[in-house]
C-alpha cells in the first residue's frame, strides 16, 4: 500500500488527508485552526489528527497554501527590492504600476542602453555597483535582476549581478531569465519583485513543514503545488514562490477532479478568507491565457484559471450608519474562535448586550496586537499609543477609545492592520453558523452575544439578524459568480468590465430569484442568469450557501464527500510535470532573406548562418534537453527524467513564412 500525506494552510484552517495512491481513497483527514504566528503548531495539530502508525508509512509530503495568495489580496510580504537593467527610474514608474502595488522605493534602475539585438552599450563599474547595492540592499530579505532583451544578452547583466550579491551578501537573489521568458521586461520586473517579496513568506511555511514532519515522525521530503497544477521541491519553491500563486484554489481544482466525475463544472472553494472560482471544461481545468491576475498584480506565472474574490466564513460582519449591516472584504477573527485564548470577551460582550448598548460603530469588534512596534521608525505617535494600549490584552472599540481618550469615531487603524501590526476579532459567518447551529467547534456563546449586541446597534430583531447575514454572503457569491460567468462568455465584459447597469441588474436578479422562490413576483420580465454546468462546492461552509446560489443560475450543488478538505487532497493527488520551451527564430532581410537563425533557451542565445538551419534545430534539442533535465533536479526529480520533445511552428499567415520553431521538453 502506497501512502502519501496532502497538507493545505489556508489562512484560517490547516488541513490534513491520509491518501492510498493504490485504492484511490481518503483513508483520514483532519482539520486545524491556521497558526499565523507559527504555522508549525497549526500544522502539527493537523497532523496529530491521523493515524500515527500510517502518517509513518507515508512516501510522499504533499503541500498547498494561499499565503502567497492571501498576501497578494492584502497587499503585504517581506522588504524587497528590484534591480532593473534597461531604463530609468521615471520611465520604470510610468509604466510599472499598471503591473502590481510598487513605488518608487522599490526599484533601483540603471539605463544599460541595452540595443534590441543584445549590444550593451553601457556596461556598469561592477566594483562600484556592487558598493552601491551593498549599502541600497542591506534591509531587505530578497532581490530580483531583471534586464530588458535578456534573451538576446544571454540575460549577462542578471546573471553578473546575481554573481555578486551571492558572494557578497546572505540574501536571496532570483533573476528574471530564471522565472520568465515573455519580451515586456518591465512586466517580467514586476513579477520578479512579487516574487522576492514571497520569499520568506513561503521560507517561513517550509520550515514549518519541516519542522512539524520531524515531529510526527515523517521521513520524506516535502514538494508543493504549482499554479499550474503540478509540484515543485521545497528547495526550488523556495526561490520561486511566485508560482505557488493560488495553489491554494490549483489544489482545489485537482481536488474536485479526484472526488467528482463531472465533465463541465464551476468549481466554488469557500475558505475562511477568500472565495475561488476555476472551470473544469470536458473533464480539463481551464487555463489562464497570458499570466495570473490577482489582487493588484498582473504577472506572467502561467497557471489555472481562478478568480478569487474576498468571501469566507471569517470576512467580517460590520455595522455603519452609511451602509447598514453589510460584509466587509477585511478577514477577521470570528469572536467564537478569539473567546477561545480570551475568555474575558464573553461577559465583556453578554455586559454589553443586557445594557442594550447602541451605536454607529461595529462595538462589538475587538483590536488585538499582533506585533509590538515599541522604538520602531515608521509609526506615527498616536499609532503608537494604541499599540501600547493593546499590549495587555485584546480591548473592544469602545475600551480602546476609552483607554485613548478619544472619540470612537476619530479611531484610525487603517495602517497598522494593513501592515499586519494589529488584527480585529469580530462578528462573522463562522459566528453565525455557532448561533444557527450549523456548526459547532467554539464557543457559540460568544457570537449569540455579539449577534444581539449588532441588533441592538440596527435596531433590528436578533432572530432576523442571522437571516440576513446568510443572505449578504449568498447574494455576494451570486453575485461573483454572474460576474465570473459573464467574463468567461463575453470578450467585451472580459475586456471592458461590468458596466455600473449590469452591476446593478445582477444585484436585481438575484432579488427577483428570492422573489419567485416565494412567490411574490408579479412584474413582466424577470432577467435571471443561466449556466447548463454544475457546481462543485470545496470547503467548509460552502453547503450551506451553494445551493440555493446554484439553483439561482438555474443548476445544480454538487457537495462532494471530504469536501472540506479537497485541497489537501489535491495536493496529494497532483504530480510533477513541467514544458521547457526552446525558440528557433529567423531574421530577415529585404534583399537576402534569411540572414541568420537564432537558439533562444533559459539564459542562452546563440546565432547561425542561414545555411546552417539543421545545426541549429540540433542545437536547440540539445539545448531543450539540458535545459528540462537541470530543470528536473531543481524540482525533486532524477537528472535523467523521461523528456518528450515536441516541435511546432509559427508563420506569418500573409507570406507563409515561418517566423518560429518552438521545440518543447516535456517531463
Amino acid at each position: 500500500m502506497k501512502l502519501g500525506i496532502g497538507i493545505d494552510t489556508g489562512g484560517t484552517c490547516t488541513d490534513a488527508v491520509l491518501y492510498d495512491y493504490d485504492d484511490k481513497k481518503v483513508l483520514a483527514s483532519a482539520k486545524a485552526l491556521t497558526t499565523k504566528q507559527n504555522l508549525a503548531v497549526g500544522i502539527q495539530n493537523a497532523l496529530k489528527g491521523l493515524p500515527a502508525d500510517l502518517v509513518k508509512k507515508a512516501e510522499t509530503l504533499a503541500l498547498s497554501t494561499t499565503l502567497a495568495t492571501n498576501a497578494c489580496v492584502e497587499e503585504k510580504g517581506g522588504n524587497a527590492r528590484l534591480i532593473l537593467y534597461g531604463t530609468d527610474t521615471s520611465y520604470a514608474m510610468r509604466v510599472i504600476g499598471k503591473n502590481g502595488n510598487i513605488s518608487e522605493k522599490d526599484l533601483i534602475c540603471y539605463d544599460s542602453q541595452t540595443t534590441c539585438d543584445g549590444e550593451i552599450r553601457n556596461m556598469p563599474d561592477w566594483s562600484e555597483m556592487i558598493t552601491f547595492l551593498e549599502k541600497e540592499l542591506k534591509d531587505c530579505q530578497a532581490a530580483a535582476v531583471v534586464e530588458s532583451f535578456s534573451r538576446q544578452t544571454g540575460a549577462e547583466l542578471e546573471k553578473k549581478t546575481q554573481s555578486l550579491l551571492l558572494d557578497q551578501m546572505d540574501l536571496p537573489v532570483v533573476c528574471g531569465y530564471e522565472l520568465f521568458h515573455e519580451l515586456d521586461f518591465i512586466k517580467r520586473g514586476a513579477s520578479c519583485l512579487l516574487n522576492a517579496r514571497l520569499i520568506p513568506l513561503i521560507d517561513a511555511f517550509l520550515k514549518a513543514v519541516e519542522k512539524s514532519a520531524e515531529k510526527t515522525g515523517i521521513d520524506c521530503s516535502p514538494v508543493i503545488v504549482r499554479s499550474d497544477g503540478s509540484l515543485m521541491s521545497r528547495n526550488f519553491a523556495r526561490l520561486r514562490p511566485v508560482e505557488t500563486l493560488l495553489c491554494g484554489p490549483v489544489a482545489s481544482v485537482m481536488g474536485a477532479q479526484e472526488l467528482t466525475n463531472a465533465e463541465n463544472a464551476v468549481i466554488v472553494d469557500m475558505g475562511g478568507t477568500t472565495t475561488d472560482i476555476a472551470f473544469l471544461k470536458d473533464r480539463e481545468p481551464l487555463r489562464v491565457n497570458g499570466g495570473i491576475h490577482i489582487g493588484s498584480w498582473d504577472t506572467f506565472v502561467k497557471g489555472l484559471f481562478v478568480d478569487t474574490f474576498a468571501l469566507g466564513g471569517d470576512s467580517g460582519i460590520r455595522y455603519t450608519i452609511q451602509n447598514g449591516i453589510h460584509l466587509d472584504n477585511r478577514r477577521v477573527i470570528p469572536l467564537c474562535v478569539a473567546a477561545k485564548t480570551w475568555s474575558f470577551m464573553e461577559s465583556e460582550l453578554k455586559q454589553l448586550a443586557e445594557l442594550e448598548e447602541t451605536s454607529t460603530r461595529s462595538i462589538y469588534e475587538y483590536f488585538i496586537l499582533q506585533e509590538p512596534i515599541d522604538g520602531r521608525p515608521g509609526f506615527s505617535e498616536e499609532e503608537q499609543k494604541i499599540c501600547s494600549a493593546l499590549k495587555e490584552r485584546p480591548l473592544n472599540l469602545l475600551s480602546l477609545c476609552h483607554k485613548l481618550r478619544i472619540p470612537i469615531y476619530d479611531l484610525d487603524t487603517t495602517s497598522l492592520e494593513s501592515r499586519n501590526i494589529i488584527m480585529r476579532a469580530g462578528l462573522t459567518p463562522t459566528d453565525i453558523m455557532h448561533v444557527t447551529g450549523d456548526y459547532q467547534a467554539f464557543n457559540g456563546n460568544v457570537s449569540r452575544y455579539a449577534v444581539e449586541v449588532l441588533a441592538n446597534c440596527a435596531g433590528i430583531p436578533s432572530d432576523r439578524i442571522c437571516g440576513l447575514a446568510y443572505d449578504l454572503v449568498k447574494e455576494k457569491l451570486y453575485f461573483n459568480l454572474a460576474r465570473i460567468l459573464l467574463e468567461q462568455q463575453f470578450a467585451w465584459i472580459r475586456r471592458e468590465g461590468l458596466s455600473d447597469q449590469l452591476k446593478q441588474l445582477i444585484h436585481e436578479s438575484w432579488t427577483l430569484h428570492l422573489q419567485k422562490k416565494a412567490g411574490t413576483y408579479h412584474g413582466f420580465a424577470a432577467p435571471l442568469l443561466h449556466t447548463d454546468s454544475v457546481f462543485i462546492g470545496i470547503g467548509g461552509p460552502i453547503h450551506i450557501f451553494l445551493p440555493d446560489v446554484a439553483e439561482a443560475f438555474g443548476s445544480r450543488a454538487i457537495i462532494p464527500e471530504h469536501a472540506a478538505v479537497a485541497n489537501a487532497i489535491g495536493a496529494a493527488v497532483c504530480q510533477i510535470t513541467f514544458t521547457i520551451t526552446v525558440r528557433v527564430t529567423p531574421s530577415f532581410n529585404e534583399v537576402a532573406g534569411v540572414i541568420r537563425y537564432t537558439v533562444y533557451s533559459p539564459g542562452d542565445a546563440r546565432e547561425f548562418l542561414p545555411e546552417e538551419l539543421d545545426a541549429a534545430m540540433e542545437y536547440g534539442r540539445h539545448r531543450a534537453q539540458i535545459c528540462a533535465a537541470e530543470e528536473a533536479v531543481k524540482r525533486g526529480l532524477s537528472s535523467t527524467p523521461d523528456i518528450r520533445i515536441t516541435e511546432r511552428r509559427k508563420y506569418i499567415a500573409a507570406l507563409n513564412v515561418v517566423s518560429d520553431i518552438f521545440i518543447d521538453a516535456t517531463v
